[in-house]
């Protein structure tokens, strides 16, 4: 019990000094290049890796990342995109958070992306870069306060242990030996 607490709490001091990691696939290079750098620039604490081809952003996923921004319509140079690249980052990666990216606004690809279990579905427009940066903000909030209400939950439980383990010992004293209370 006591080694959970520890480990929750030094996870929380590691996340909130590490990087949090985030992956970016995107066929277009300027569209890639001006995300990276727009969202470095606006969000501090993050380890931003971009990708412009599947095949390297899937070998990358090896380093689990917290969050992964999928642009959904992959160029013929990718050899896997869309349900089945999320399926497959999933099945690899299963606590990444997706926010898929595209240019394409259907409702029929968004549920079936919401449905595979993404965070987001982000259309590439004026605002798509700024919405992003939020969406990673959220996440990593949303993330940080899941574990401080973990180390917690973990702290009452110690406590409570703690104290039936003080009040089994009084009970046994006070049956077994009545006069070492006094």
């Amino acid at each position: 019990m006591n080694r959970s607490i520890i480990t929750t709490s030094s996870l929380i001091r590691k996340y909130k000094k590490k990087p949090f990691s985030v992956c970016l696939i995107e066929d277009n290079k300027l569209y890639l290049q001006g995300l990276v750098h727009q969202i470095k620039n606006s969000i501090p604490n993050i380890k931003l890796s971009g990708f412009s081809r599947s095949s390297t952003f899937m070998q990358n996923l090896r380093h689990k990342p917290e969050i992964a921004i999928v642009d959904f319509n992959l160029d013929e140079r990718s050899e896997i995109e869309g349900i089945e690249l999320i399926k497959e980052l999933k099945a690899q990666s299963p606590k990444t958070k997706i926010i898929v990216l595209t240019g394409e606004k259907s409702k029929f690809i968004e549920e079936e992306c919401r449905n595979e279990g993404v965070f987001d579905y982000v259309i590439k427009e004026d605002k798509a870069i700024e919405t992003i940066a939020e969406e990673i903000k959220s996440i990593m909030g949303d993330l940080l306060k899941s574990m401080e209400k973990r180390a917690f939950q973990n702290r009452v439980r110690l406590m409570v242990g703690f104290a039936v383990t003080i009040i089994l010992i009084l009970i046994y004293l006070n049956v077994f030996n009545p006069r070492a209370l006094e």
